[in-house]
């Protein structure tokens, strides 16, 4: 990989495991500046095209019970092709696209962190890589259907006129439900790399986890106030400042 190190990659893999990856839940979420619903959708065809996919398995080895943290290794490949790679950028960008705040979805290679993770030899990876893999070989035959070609030849409208047969929960039609599956577990992927690394940490202003320069100057009066109205209710001493 060279755009971004596996170590890199993997830091972010554990976070997003760390994480539950609880953002996922709700189809019609908006996180960032996700997005916005275009003008007018495509005309619906009647029968989507999905397919379940059914990948070879993969057989490399994870980190098993001890791993040696002082020289860590990475004990499976990655196993994205260019071209899905390739999707997965146009994806994190329409999903997650640059603000005032921060970079794009591609610009944080979050198809490097989704390459890791479907790439992973555990149960909940394995089972992200078969929906994936089949979400990506259906944007691909939705978008040769309805505009004649791939979904990274088609422009951005197109994109999005596929994205919003899948992405509005109210509008999914019975046919589509697999494929917003797809949209649901990809954007929570997305939403896990992307907040797992300095810059999604920065986009909702979280403050944790830095020094304190000096002598620690102690709680806030707020804090303080908060914990001792607590500490008063649990029939407990009140502490000074």
């Amino acid at each position: 990989m060279s755009e971004v190190s596996r170590r890199v990659t993997l830091a972010w893999f554990a976070a997003a495991s760390a994480g539950a990856l609880a953002m996922e839940g709700c189809a019609t979420a908006a996180p960032h500046n996700s997005m916005a619903p275009p003008p007018a959708p495509a005309p619906a065809t009647p029968v989507s095209l999905w397919k379940d996919l059914t990948p070879p398995p993969i057989t490399a080895p994870g980190y098993g019970y001890d791993p040696n943290l002082n020289k860590p290794v990475i004990p499976w490949p990655l196993t994205l092709e260019p071209r899905q790679r390739e999707v997965l950028r146009i994806a994190a960008d329409l999903m997650l696209p640059a603000d005032a705040h921060s970079p794009s979805g591609s610009a944080l290679h979050l198809d490097a962190f989704l390459d890791e993770w479907v790439s992973a030899p555990y149960p909940l990876q394995q089972a992200d890589r078969r929906l994936i893999l089949s979400g990506l070989a259906w944007l691909d035959a939705e978008s040769n259907q309805r505009f004649g070609k791939t979904f990274a030849q088609a422009d951005d409208t197109q994109r999005r006129a596929i994205f919003d047969l899948v992405a509005y929960r109210a509008k999914v039609t019975p046919d589509y439900r697999r494929p917003a599956q797809f949209f649901v577990r990809l954007r929570g992927l997305m939403l896990a790399g992307f907040y797992s690394q300095p810059e999604g940490i920065a986009d909702i202003g979280y403050k944790g986890n830095n020094p304190t320069p000096g002598m620690f100057p102690g709680p806030t009066p707020e804090a303080l106030a908060h914990l001792n109205a607590a500490l008063t209710k649990l029939g407990l001493k009140p502490v000074s400042g």
